[in-house]
């Protein structure tokens, strides 16, 4: 394939000597009209990967239910963000269930996209066509003051990483040399102080020749995030661990790693803008820096449980068809699904959190609760 975005990489080299992975993996997904979030759709079948998103239509629903329970529980506006909507599947998932099971709540919402791919805002607004009246889009920069619900589903994973390794006791960031005629990477000094800040931040602690993967905007994008809230929930949904499973030392290479038509690889310099590139979250540091903006950490727990809490055993019980049933099984089965590395960390400002609150409770208070329900209606399996 022709890669010209390859090229500009090179020249961009040439031109300082070395760059960052951070440099590197921003053009590679973001590059004007070259990038890989800038120039076609990466989702579903004829992209890189599958996201729960598109496993089953119930991902959405789900999340529309719990939206519901947000708001009346929690009294805040009937207002929802999501930041980097992608395709416009999950938010047009969202709507239809709100316009169909709930059309007064429907009626009284707004949804605000926030996307900085243009292509992606074409695509979102011919799959949102029925909502377009409820939907607005906005920059980052413009968004504040914001009363609702926030929310983002494999956003924070796409944040250019620095890759730090440690060499005799002491952090090295691996830049991007070209050398013998292939781009590798090169060990030097740290290239920004917030990196140390956010090794301290995290109580990073590597062994000999370990790498780790920094996502330190993830830092700085939650803390500014808080900062625009004036109430609410913000939901982070992704795949990740808190700091002491991230970075733990069997994880030796890191976690950066490359999709191509579904099939994974670590050919991080191979199809340039052509493939997606991607790190686990870090949901320690999102927890840290979300405080630093006025985010208190309301709860962190697996996309299984918060899915089951929102009522997903409804919807399989529900399915019309073995195929059906499968999809949406999938969003919460550990092997082979979405139910292992994926988790839901929810972090509110100014709102009051009930004892009761249903996302507050563990596994085991979870399966209870919902046992006595459907024993009360009468549903055995």
């Amino acid at each position: 394939m022709d890669n010209k975005l390859y090229k500009i990489v090179l020249e961009k080299i040439s031109e300082k000597g070395k760059i960052t992975f951070a440099e590197f993996m921003d053009m590679a997904l973001f590059y004007p009209s070259l990038g890989y979030y800038q120039k076609e759709n990466p989702f579903g079948t004829t992209g890189s990967f599958y996201t729960s998103v598109n496993s089953s239509e119930k991902f959405g629903f789900a999340l529309a239910k719990s939206f519901i329970y947000f708001f009346n529980t929690l009294d805040i506006d009937y207002k929802i963000c999501e930041m980097g909507a992608g395709s416009g599947m999950l938010a047009n998932d969202i709507l239809n269930y709100l316009k169909s099971k709930h059309p007064e709540i429907y009626q009284k919402t707004t949804y605000t996209i926030i996307e900085k791919s243009e292509y992606l805002i074409e695509q979102q607004k011919n799959l949102l066509s029925d909502h377009l009246g409820k939907v607005i889009w906005i920059d980052f920069d413009s968004f504040s003051n914001f009363e609702g619900v926030f929310f983002s589903n494999e956003l924070v994973d796409a944040f250019p990483v620095h890759r730090i390794i440690k060499i005799d006791g002491k952090y090295k960031e691996l830049y991007l040399i070209y050398h013998e005629g292939k781009i590798q990477f090169y060990p030097d000094e740290i290239s920004d102080p917030k990196i140390n800040e956010f090794i301290d931040k995290v109580g990073l602690k590597l062994v000999d020749k370990q790498i780790a993967d920094l996502n330190i905007y993830s830092g700085d994008w939650i803390r500014n995030l808080g900062s625009k809230i004036d109430k609410g929930v913000v939901i982070t949904i992704d795949y990740g661990y808190t700091s002491d499973k991230l970075y733990s030392h069997f994880r030796m290479d890191g976690t950066v790693t490359c999709y191509f038509k579904h099939t994974q690889n670590n050919d991080f310099f191979e199809r340039i803008g052509f493939q997606d590139i991607t790190a686990f979250v870090d949901f320690t540091a999102i927890q840290e820096y979300g405080r630093l903006g006025g985010l208190n950490y309301i709860n962190l727990l697996p996309q299984s449980l918060f899915l089951v809490q929102t009522g997903i055993l409804e919807f399989i019980m529900g399915a019309s068809t073995d195929l059906e049933r499968s999809s949406i099984k999938s969003l919460i089965i550990p092997e082979g699904g979405f139910g292992t590395n994926f988790h839901v960390l929810i972090q509110g400002k100014n709102v009051d959190i009930p004892e009761d609150f249903f996302y507050k409770k563990n596994s085991t208070e979870t399966y209870i609760e919902l046992a006595e329900r459907y024993e009360k209606l009468g549903i055995q399996n």
